[in-house]
């Protein structure tokens, strides 16, 4: 297996597989194009569905409701098709720590709750006009005992005690140092409650569904920061106004920013999955060209306050061309996993630091979903212990080591789908413009009467980060107003693909 990054190129052609019937249909559906990974052939149908939510929509609490698209997770048991067309259900989703686009804030941690709906075509939408509605609720707010969560920077720690590990934790003004969240993965369980990984620890939580700490899955030795011997949980942006300088990388675990950003679960509940975003510092994730091998972590949670990691995966992220920079390839990053089979998985790859975020007008090189397959890889488990250790050290990757394998699947920027919404990638005018961030994927089945129902038939949803960028936001409960240095309004966006999944077994 090579240890250097392997170059993708955005113009990448999947031949397309033979058309499926669907059951009462007398025409085929259409097929964008196909991947075939570990003997599976999946069928990407296109994009079906595309709506926006406005930059300065609020919630309950009178705080902006921002950046959402960082996780999602559906109820899949209550979506239904109506005779008009229309697909409604209950879709989750958690921003992350709050507006921190000039400094990090004490923004108490969330799960919101929708009303997704959408009327789904294969067709070009007429005038532009949006044809998806995600509808605000609710919101649950998350503790720990009678603390408030924070988004504030993890300059502090609470010592582990009654079962729980020593905690990423920050400093606010009026609840003295609270565990401090910056929630990347979301997994809506059937009881109500909810797992939720974190880029601070990077841990994994649980949480009842009225918001309360009841697990924190500490991962191991090489993936937690440390600096000179100390934990180190710093994400390297300090409190808004505090004047601190940003943090530097930690000396081994994950690098700064760069934590658990993906979360799945197996359709029985039992195994819970995550992904660092990229390497962790030892394996090169300092290094843009070289911060490609990302491991993927899997816990037996079938016993939920005594987790048991079962296997350890590495997972190489495709690199890029980027015209912008004087090295490459670059190495991508995940944004987010979704459990297909016992050893395949979605997983959301895309380049960064370009687009109407960060007033510029280059386009995007790559921005999918992909799969991968651990079938062939190896477990690198039992080589953990007390001590961090690397299988990549700066960046290479050990000779003996065998990766996942990697299949390119569902392109964001395919012009083709953009192009049928109005929709472009890059460059002006920024109102038609695809978002830069997106980390969710959510999978529900194609309800029985809708257009394009038929067997292993599932549409997939995906929200973007708009990092909460308006010029009307609030926070601190409403309290608070900001206007983003940006100078920009910057909605946050819904795609909704629909494809053949024929392994995938959705819970219900």
């Amino acid at each position: 297996m090579v240890s250097s990054i392997f170059l993708i190129s955005s113009a990448v052609s999947l031949a397309a597989a033979a058309p499926h019937l669907g059951h009462g249909f007398s025409k085929a559906f259409p097929v964008s194009n196909s991947a075939t990974c570990s003997g599976i052939t999946y069928i990407n149908r296109g994009l079906v569905a595309y709506g926006t939510v406005a930059a300065d929509a609020r919630d309950k609490f009178g705080d902006t409701l921002g950046g959402f698209g960082s996780a999602a997770a559906p109820d899949v048991s209550s979506f239904t098709w109506t005779k008009n067309g229309t697909v409604k259900g209950t879709l989750f989703a958690t921003p992350d720590r709050g507006w921190n686009t000039e400094g990090s804030i004490d923004y108490q941690a969330r799960v919101h709750k929708f009303e997704l709906s959408f009327n789904p075509t294969f067709d070009s939408i007429a005038n532009a006009t949006e044809n998806l509605a995600l509808n605000y609720q609710d919101t649950t707010l998350l503790f720990k005992g009678d603390q408030p969560t924070t988004g504030l920077d993890a300059d502090y720690t609470i010592p582990a005690s009654n079962d729980f590990p020593v905690l990423p934790a920050g400093k606010t003004s009026g609840n003295g140092t609270v565990p401090t969240l910056d929630q990347e993965g979301l997994v809506l369980l059937r009881d109500g409650s909810y797992w939720i990984s974190d880029e601070y620890g990077p841990y994994i939580y649980h949480f009842t569904r009225e918001g309360q700490m009841t697990v924190a899955i500490r991962p191991p030795q090489s993936l937690v920061p440390y600096t000179d011997g100390e934990l180190a949980f710093t994400s390297g942006n300090p409190p808004v106004g505090s004047g601190l300088d940003e943090a530097d990388d930690p000396d081994s675990g994950r690098a700064t920013n760069h934590g658990f950003e993906g979360l799945a679960i197996s359709t029985d509940e039992r195994f819970l999955t995550a992904q660092l975003q990229e390497a962790a510092v030892q394996d090169g994730g300092t290094h843009a060209t070289r911060q490609n091998n990302t491991r993927q972590l899997t816990y037996d949670v079938t016993i939920r306050d005594h987790p048991r990691l079962v296997s350890e995966y590495i997972v190489q992220q495709p690199g890029i061309f980027d015209p912008q920079e004087k090295k490459n390839p670059r190495a991508t990053s995940i944004s987010d996993i979704h459990y297909l089979s016992p050893h395949q998985f979605f997983t959301m790859t895309r380049d960064s630091g370009e687009y109407i975020n960060f007033g510029s007008n280059t386009p995007s090189t790559y921005r999918h979903i992909d799969i991968v397959s651990h079938r062939d890889a190896t477990n690198i488990l039992d080589q953990e212990g007390p001590a961090a250790i690397s299988i990549a050290p700066d960046g290479y990757l050990l000779p003996n080591l065998v990766v996942e394998d990697y299949c390119p699947f569902i392109d964001f920027n395919n012009a083709t789908d953009l192009a049928r919404f109005n929709l472009h990638n890059g460059g002006l005018p920024y109102a038609t413009e695809l978002n830069e961030k997106w980390e969710s994927i959510a999978i529900i089945p194609v309800p029985y009467g809708a257009k394009g129902h038929g067997e292993k038939e599932f549409y997939i949803v995906s929200i973007s980060d708009n990092d909460f960028i308006t010029q009307d936001g609030y926070y601190d409960f409403g309290r608070k107003r900001y206007a983003d240095a940006s100078g920009e309004e910057v909605s946050t966006q819904v795609l909704v693909w629909q494809a053949h999944l024929p392994n995938y077994v959705p819970r219900v």
